[in-house]
């Protein structure tokens, strides 16, 4: 009896016959395949031998003659293997070949959803790349956009900052941060000064002192500006020698030094070392000053930049008008009761007190004394001379503040405690103002004088020395 072999489904059938082709194609002999069943043309059969037998009396014509394989059939065409015998049949290959074309066809047929998926991801695969390369356009696009973003900044801070070198000369002020586009300078200067009065109607011996000087330096727009305060029985001498030596020894010290590589730094110098060597020689001047000196503030305007070097009470302020009136103050009043300076004063040995009365309540300003001595009562912590009152850490170095003028600074005004004790910051400058819209700098002194006198007559028993300097800015 004929054993029949297990069934084989059609994709199984379809990747045998492909796998017999490129056998086939590389032996070029017969090799043995799978068994194929269950084909409704062909019946398959195993001899003694041990090969296969080709049944087709169904659909071949009764010629005898059997196939081996239908693969062998197919890519064969004419060629038929029975008992290692090949036989011509050529009619009976081009049935064959027609029917497993058919067979091909209809298992392509019965597939048509690996078809349609391959259609489908060869369309998802187009896709795909269509986005990635999308993306990757994208990318660059972004890229490309940084990329002009970051150089249009490159450009524009080079452009800024070229604008600050053509600007300025070194850093930006302590008293204003923003930055002028104008040169600014003093258009024109006026001061006054006149003595106080003592509390038996008498008028006093001046004391204050004043230095003002246009074309300071090697330029026709550098000016400078100082003002003294004198104090105990010598102190209009020894203002008036400040006077006299400070400014001589800082104009000397501007010619020489070559201060436009670092400015900041070179003037910072001149001024300290200019204050020092003048206490110096005041102490070796002959002038008793036991208990007599000085206040100063000095101002040095080098066309748009201002640089103020203070000691003691004296002050420099800027009338600024932008939109509405404001100071700017150039200057810090140095007294005793100043956290910083009252500590310097406690640490060499003084004191800091106020004058009391048989109460003990305090009268007056914060004074500086010896701890074992009421002496010398000193009312600021900074001077020229005062020699006792030195050995108790009170001290003529400068503080220093650098101010670079902006086309709403309108003016400057620099003067004594004279004026200060009374009038208040805010009020100079609302006074000032009226006549720089008038462009009378010599009235505004006269005003500023004035005032300040009446106000002393009205609180106070005695009239303080009263000295001003307004400088007009365009």
């Amino acid at each position: 009896m004929k054993q029949k072999a297990p069934q084989i489904s059609p994709n199984k059938l379809y990747a045998s016959l492909l796998k017999k082709k490129n056998e086939i194609e590389q032996q070029q002999k017969i090799v043995k395949s799978p068994i194929i069943q269950g084909s409704p043309f062909i019946n398959t059969q195993k001899n003694s031998t041990g090969q296969v037998k080709i049944d087709s009396k169904k659909q071949r014509p009764s010629s005898g003659k059997d196939l081996k394989d239908i693969s062998t059939v197919l890519l064969k065409k004419t060629h038929v293997r029975q008992n290692s015998k090949i036989i011509e049949t050529k009619e009976n290959s081009q049935n064959l070949t027609q029917s497993a074309l058919q067979l091909l066809q209809k298992i392509k047929a019965d597939r048509p959803d690996n078809k349609i998926g391959q259609i489908q991801t060869s369309k998802e695969i187009l896709q795909y790349h269509q986005q990635l390369i999308q993306k990757q356009y994208q990318k660059l696009l972004d890229l490309s956009k940084q990329t002009e973003n970051h150089q249009l900044q490159q450009q524009q801070q080079q452009q800024q900052q070229q604008q600050k070198q053509k600007l300025f000369k070194g850093p930006r002020s302590i008293s204003n941060p923003d930055i002028t586009t104008l040169q600014l300078c003093i258009s024109k200067a006026h001061a006054k000064s006149i003595p106080g009065m003592l509390y038996t109607g008498q008028t006093k011996t001046n004391q204050d002192s004043y230095k003002l000087i246009q074309k300071f330096g090697t330029k026709e727009n550098d000016w400078y500006l100082q003002v003294s305060d004198g104090h105990g029985t010598n102190g209009h001498q020894v203002a008036q020698f400040v006077q006299e030596i400070l400014p001589a020894y800082i104009e000397q010290e501007v010619v020489q030094s070559p201060y436009y590589y670092d400015r900041d730094k070179t003037i910072t110098n001149i001024f300290k070392q200019s204050f020092q060597q003048t206490n110096e020689d005041l102490l070796n001047s002959g002038i008793d000053v036991t208990y007599s000196g000085a206040t100063t503030v000095v101002v040095i305007a080098f066309e748009n930049i201002l640089y103020c070097a203070n000691i003691g009470d004296s002050r420099a302020i800027i009338g600024r008008y932008d939109t509405k009136l404001s100071v700017i103050e150039l200057s810090k009043d140095h007294k005793p009761d100043c956290f910083l300076e009252q500590a310097r004063i406690i640490q060499r040995g003084g004191r800091v007190q106020a004058y009391s009365d048989e109460e003990g309540n305090p009268i007056g300003p914060a004074r500086v004394w010896k701890s074992d001595e009421d002496v010398p009562g000193l009312a600021m912590s900074r001077s020229f001379g005062d020699y006792v009152a030195s050995l108790v850490g009170v001290i003529s170095e400068p503080e220093i503040i650098k101010h670079q003028l902006l086309p709403t600074d309108k003016f400057l005004v620099v003067a004594s405690d004279g004026i200060w004790e009374f009038l208040s910051n805010e009020w100079v400058i609302e006074t000032v103002y009226e006549f720089y819209k008038k462009g009378d700098c010599i009235g505004a002194c006269n005003k500023l004088v004035q005032a300040a006198k009446e106000a002393w007559q009205m609180e106070d028993e005695v009239i303080d020395d009263i000295t001003v300097i307004i400088a007009f800015l365009k």
